[in-house]
């Protein structure tokens, strides 16, 4: 998925929020898909299991179509030759067979938009929420005064959302605030605009801090007032 950022809106919504807290609001949005590489091991797996068996089933035997081509590369005889294609060839023929599946499966999972189309959506959000958990702390929030740092992060090809709060916040602010933000953001997502949907996110986030950690005398700003893509 593809949408156009205008990072000056943003970083401005962002330093207009944190003009009325203390707390520190970052946002990251990463474009390309995580990567899922044991989706297309898994499928080729389970397609070179079945692909033989169904193939048998309708009559096609892997070493009756597989002769002409065993008997040019090892010398071996069919058994409409001679009758001595043996089965133990019989065996290394399916295992042949089992072979070209899982490449040929793996490849096209592999290198197409299928391996994130084949991914399910639980495994989807536990490897976008342990990204999210990864720049959290990458980025410093963690390491803010007050523990009250918090970032918005957004994995576009996932369509997943995550509001990360330290520890300072999670006590004080209720639950439904971070759903509200991550609705508002998945809403503008939907639509097709991502620099509005930060902008929401954003203002709903400050308006929780403001509530619950105003700024005080010292206010310094600790952390970049950016949206980050990865």
């Amino acid at each position: 998925m593809t949408l156009k950022i205008d990072h000056s809106r943003i970083n401005a919504a962002i330093a207009k929020a944190e003009l009325n807290t203390s707390g520190e609001i970052t946002c990251v949005v990463k474009s390309k898909a995580l990567d899922y590489g044991e989706t297309p091991l898994g499928w080729a797996a389970v397609a070179a299991l079945i692909a033989p068996l169904l193939i048998s089933t309708f009559g096609a035997l892997p070493h009756e179509w597989l002769e002409p081509l065993l008997t040019g590369l090892f010398g071996w005889n069919g058994i409409g030759v001679s009758g001595d294609f043996a089965s133990w060839e019989i065996l290394i023929s399916y295992g042949f067979l089992q072979i070209i599946v899982f490449a040929a499966v793996y490849a096209l999972i592999r290198f197409t938009g299928l391996k994130l189309f084949l991914t399910p959506k639980a495994t989807r959000n536990r490897k976008a929420h342990q990204k999210a958990m990864e720049q959290f702390y990458a980025r410093g929030l963690h390491l803010t005064q007050g523990q009250t740092g918090v970032m918005i992060f957004c994995a576009l090809e996932e369509h997943f959302v995550d509001v990360i709060a330290d520890q300072g916040i999670y006590a004080k602010v209720d639950k439904a605030v971070w759903n509200d933000t991550v609705a508002a953001l998945l809403t503008h997502v939907k639509n097709g605009d991502l620099t509005g949907g930060f902008e929401a996110a954003v203002e709903k986030c400050g308006e929780a801090l403001a509530a619950h950690f105003p700024p005080g005398e010292d206010n310094p700003n600790e952390l970049p007032d950016v949206l980050i893509e990865i």
